[in-house]
């Protein structure tokens, strides 16, 4: 991997620590609130885990394709 490479990843997988960190404050919060908004709160802290988690999985599967196409071409060369 060059220098770009790993500044996106390393930007990526702090922007989807944050996301995880986030949802999982949602989601704990939604424990303690009261009424009809407990189910709201729940689904959207379930929700940004699953965004953050989404987002990882394609970010490492973009890099880990780039990287392959990488490899192809310098064996070609």
């Amino acid at each position: 991997m060059n220098e770009k490479q790993l500044k996106t990843f390393s930007f990526g997988r702090r922007m989807t620590s944050l996301g995880l960190f986030v949802g999982l404050l949602v989601f704990l919060s939604s424990f303690f609130v009261s009424g009809i908004s407990q189910e709201y709160v729940f689904s959207i802290g379930l929700s940004i885990m699953m965004a953050s988690m989404m987002l990882f999985g394609f970010g490492l599967f973009f890099m880990l394709m780039q990287g392959v196409s990488d490899s192809r071409q310098k064996a070609e060369q």
